[in-house]
């Protein structure tokens, strides 16, 4: 869903991004603070400060987002659980855990901390907004009020029981906790989120149509987005728990073609021609050790005058993006991880630190049919 984004640095260790619907979201909170929300609430200021102060409370409000995933991050961290990302977005962000919690505990209290942050946010917001209002002018702390309202309604909107929102979570580890079955907990949710997100789209129509409320689109969208992450949370439930059991080392495929790093990559791309089907490869270094991942869509880009000059090492990905598992790590753990696109990505699979297989999208995607007809994955189903 996040493919696409711009990078905005690291914050706490941890690699954060912004979608382009985030972009879309600052400006209209902009556009509604400046030409409506601020000239109300402090009028007689001219339209370019309207227009600054209302551009600058939308980054703080951006910014208070972060600091709402960075609370999940903190709580996770404390768990053990390991962060791969920080996305934001349209309608909120998205910390991307690289594993799920062990326990409804722990699933309940990295939930939580979302809205406790952005209630101590909001709070602090208007009552910094209420000390300085004697001395600040109206503007400045009209915008300062508004970061404050809008957190304390970012809270109460992720309470909201649905996936993929605090409340939803929060929902889940409470069944879980109670029945003993994360799968059957996920349904329990994904039921709310149906109904929830109806009630909302229907709640937006009617603001639309009937009193011409330009707000009842974004209660459309949310309603929209909860309806798509419940049939999601349906789909992927049952799934995790078929697959719950089967390792990589059991979908991997044990002998791919590997694409030596020091060869040049005229060299490699002749080698490749005739050596099956693959399209993507684990590269190596002379003494075995893992380099990277190429593709035959890496070495195209490189110019033709230069392939006989260039290494396939130095084509290479060895960024974030490439993925390390053990040939021991669950496959719900590796689907929670990465996104797989065929003929660009592969999973690199160790044992003993050396290269025991690989899982590209086609393994993944074959397990994943196998297990929906009631097969578990063997190695020897996939070779």
């Amino acid at each position: 869903m996040f493919r696409t984004a711009l990078p905005l640095g690291r914050w706490a260790g941890i690699a954060v991004r912004a979608h382009w619907s985030a972009l879309v979201m600052l400006f209209l909170i902009a556009d509604l603070l400046a030409v409506a929300a601020l000239p109300r609430a402090a009028p007689g200021a001219s339209p370019g400060w309207y227009w600054v102060t209302g551009a600058l409370s939308a980054a703080g409000f951006l910014a208070s987002l972060l600091l709402h995933e960075l609370s999940h991050v903190a709580v996770a961290r404390r768990h053990g659980l390991g962060v791969k990302r920080i996305t934001l977005w349209m309608l909120g962000g998205a910390a991307e855990l690289e594993d799920e919690p062990a326990t409804p505990g722990a699933d309940f209290r990295i939930a939580i901390a979302g809205p406790v942050a952005s209630g101590l946010i909001g709070m602090t917001g208007l009552g910094a907004a209420v000390l300085v209002a004697d001395v600040v002018p109206p503007l400045p702390v009209s915008g300062l009020a508004w970061i404050g309202v809008g957190n304390l309604l970012l809270a109460v909107v992720n309470l909201l029981p649905a996936m993929p929102l605090d409340g939803g979570r929060m929902l889940r580890a409470a069944v879980w906790s109670r029945r003993g079955d994360r799968a059957r907990a996920g349904t329990v949710v994904g039921r709310f989120g149906q109904v929830l997100g109806a009630a909302l789209v229907l709640a937006g129509l009617a603001q639309l149509l009937l009193f011409g409320r330009f707000a009842g689109l974004w209660l459309i969208l949310l309603g929209w987005f909860l309806i798509f992450a419940a049939q999601a949370e349906f789909a992927a439930g049952p799934l995790r728990e078929r697959l719950g059991g089967v390792r990589v080392g059991e979908i991997m495929n044990p002998s791919p073609t590997v694409a030596p790093g020091w060869w040049t990559v005229d060299a490699f791309a002749e080698h490749a021609a005739g050596t099956g089907h693959d399209r993507v490869f684990p590269v190596l270094s002379f003494d075995g050790v893992l380099v990277g991942v190429v593709s035959l869509g890496d070495l195209i880009r490189v110019p033709a005058d230069s392939r006989r000059a260039t290494t396939v090492a130095d084509v290479a990905r060895k960024d974030r993006t490439v993925t390390v598992v053990g040939v021991d790590a669950h496959v719900t753990e590796l689907m929670n991880r990465v996104f797989l696109r065929h003929g660009r990505d592969l999973v690199l699979v160790t044992e003993s630190s050396a290269l025991a297989g690989v899982v590209g999208a086609g393994d993944l995607a074959r397990a994943v049919e196998l297990t929906t007809l009631g097969h578990r994955p063997r190695a020897s189903d996939l070779r």
